[in-house]
């Protein structure tokens, strides 16, 4: 899941049985997600919102090999120019395709990505899956 989706389904702005399936531990983030939500995390609730999270959704590491993935992304994405996207998720479309899992989001990059990428699965969490998300 994206820092977007994650911080929409934390606050209660998204269909409640995405928080459902979090509490049921199936929805996944990695590290790159955490920092960006850390980031605004107030500094004396900073270690109980980093439990919190750990404690909520399974974390799934990065590949050690992320940075020839990215450039290889990278590459591709702009061919079709389809490359300006931040870091950050980069490293989640990575991930998530190394995994083998669906990228929740709230971000056109990642539909821009399925567009190119087509073993990229991808949902934005504000409307229904369609056989395109897959």
């Amino acid at each position: 899941m994206d820092t977007g989706a994650l911080v929409s389904v934390l606050r209660g702005q998204a269909g409640a049985h995405w928080y459902e399936h979090m509490m049921r531990g199936l929805v996944a983030v990695c590290e790159p997600v955490l920092t960006e939500t850390l980031a605004i995390a107030d500094v004396h609730d900073f270690e109980q919102i980093e439990a919190d999270l750990a404690a909520l959704c399974p974390v799934v590491p990065v590949p050690g090999d992320v940075w020839d993935q990215v450039r290889a992304l990278r590459r591709a994405l702009a061919e079709h120019s389809a490359h300006r996207m931040p870091l950050a998720d980069y490293l989640l479309v990575v991930t998530g395709r190394r995994a083998g899992l669906t990228v929740l989001h709230e971000n056109e990059s990642f539909e821009q990505v399925a567009r190119v990428i087509t073993d990229f699965r991808q949902q934005r969490i504000s409307r229904p899956a369609t056989p395109e998300d897959s």
